[in-house]
């Protein structure tokens, strides 16, 4: 359970003052930091716990009733979003791999200099550990990257290792550790807003695994 702004784990708690105590989420970097870093982006578990049995009892019941009309839901859905998340990686991966060019030629010009005395070599010790330090960033990041998108090919049948699971478990009464690790990757909680009712609203981003965000 993360925060769906500033990306940090949601810290679980247990208010213990109230003559009923209850558990909750809030986000640990606002916890942590305070006002002006991110929001409380509070939620209550049992709330939180109703409204992913609920969307895992919905797809249960719907792959029961129509499978195939599912399996192109969700085909579309997760397809659209692995080609944006594609696209993404590998603009990222040029940019780095442009960058690792770079320096490679900064590095040969920086020798080309040194030996001719046009860079001291305090400056030349400079440089090149900041080059250095840079690099090895930069290989461990394009590493990350191409691995990251050779997953990405081959997960295109996602969707359907995804409904095979969900009908192993049925529609589910309950929500259990090896339920949730099972069909759920991470679940993001926004900030609560009110309406012109003065009623409560909270999103909550539920991403599956092998799929994403489907709903």
């Amino acid at each position: 359970v993360k925060c769906a702004d500033c990306g940090w784990s949601m810290r679980f708690a247990t208010n213990k003052a109230n003559k009923t105590p209850y558990s909750y989420y809030a986000c640990s970097y606002y916890g942590q930091f305070g006002k002006g870093t991110c929001s409380m982006h509070y939620i209550r578990y049992d709330v939180l716990y109703q409204a992913v049995l609920e969307r895992l009892q919905y797809w249960a019941k719907a792959v029961q009733q129509d499978e195939e009309k599912v399996l192109n839901k969700i085909q579309k859905a997760g397809n659209a979003e692995r080609i944006r998340e594609k696209k993404k990686k590998a603009s990222a991966l040029k940019k780095a791999e442009s960058r690792q060019n770079e320096i490679d030629r900064l590095f040969a010009k920086m020798y080309e200099d040194r030996a001719c005395e046009r860079i001291t070599e305090r400056n030349f010790i400079m440089l090149s550990g900041k080059y250095q330090k840079e690099q090895i960033e930069l290989e461990q990041q394009i590493t990350n990257l191409r691995e990251e998108l050779s997953k990405m090919e081959q997960d295109m049948t996602g969707a359907e290792k995804w409904i095979e699971l969900i009908k192993e478990y049925s529609v589910p009464k309950e929500l259990t550790a090896p339920l949730l690790n099972a069909m759920i990757e991470k679940i993001l909680i926004h900030e609560a807003t009110t309406n012109e009712d003065n009623e409560r609203i909270q999103e909550i981003e539920i991403y599956y695994r092998f799929i994403g965000k489907v709903d």
